[in-house]
């Protein structure tokens, strides 16, 4: 057997990885995201893998944070099922080159003594918190538990979910433009203020061009001359880019039945 080689020079050969990035949504966001593009939105992560000991409870709760981001996946079509029978049936994908040039980034997924964890506990332990918190936060932005609780509003199930078969690749905001938008577990619970903080991030997009997008999934084929309608009246894109992204819609029903 022979193996391809890609533009790169390197030997292909089958992958468990897309080399599109998919964010997955309902029909509203989809539209809104072909619109005006992605919005950052604040997610609440449970950081408490980093700690060596049993926390308490006011203790877990510091490390409970709403981080804004916005979150895609790797995954190729022919598995994405689950994860949309998860997240929603409408998505939109797009290609990874795209991705790394807005610096989105594979999440670096963790859990309690394991080795980075361990090391990023000596380093708090070792250096003053103000000196490298830009630093750390950083990573912890780009973090996440191998497995742990489903989180909603603010609150946490005991369902344990293992967020690693997600492949989750992540957009935050640079750290200088959002570094008081993250909020700590009381913070987020009092909705004003996370009213406050969701306006100033919708004003932070994240944007791409017809030609980054690779595919638009809606529901059903019913759904298909909805989105083409939608798409007819967006100001954004000339006439060549609308004929472009309605060769990209496809369903997820097909999706479901053809991969």
């Amino acid at each position: 057997m022979s193996n391809n080689k890609n533009d790169e020079g390197f030997t292909s050969s089958p992958t468990i990885s897309s080399n599109t990035l998919f964010h997955f949504t309902d029909g509203e966001n989809l539209i809104s995201i072909l619109k005006e593009g992605f919005k950052p939105h604040l997610c609440m992560e449970d950081l408490n893998f980093f700690l060596t000991d049993e926390p308490t409870e006011e203790d877990a709760e510091e490390l409970q944070h709403a981080i804004p981001m916005i979150c895609f996946c790797d995954i190729p079509l022919s598995q994405s099922k689950n994860h949309m029978s998860t997240y929603g049936n409408y998505g939109i994908g797009l290609n990874k080159d795209w991705g790394k040039r807005n610096s989105i980034s594979p999440v670096l997924y963790a859990y309690k003594k394991s080795k980075i964890t361990s090391v990023i506990q000596q380093i708090l332990i070792n250096f003053p918190n103000d000196i490298l918190w830009y630093d750390l936060y950083c990573i912890f932005c780009f973090t996440k538990a191998y497995e742990g609780r489903k989180e909603k509003e603010g609150r946490f199930s005991d369902e344990i979910i293992r967020f690693y078969d997600e492949r989750e690749w992540r957009y935050v905001p640079p750290i200088e433009d959002f570094h008081d938008c993250c909020l700590y577990k009381r913070e987020y619970l009092d909705k004003s203020h996370r009213r406050y903080i969701q306006d100033r991030l919708d004003k932070m997009p994240l944007n791409f061009e017809a030609s980054d997008i690779k595919y638009i999934i809606v529901s059903s084929e019913e759904k298909i001359i909805h989105i083409i309608d939608e798409i007819e009246k967006m100001d954004r894109f000339d006439k060549n880019d609308k004929k472009l992204l309605y060769s990209r819609i496809i369903s997820a029903k097909q999706i479901n039945e053809d991969f």
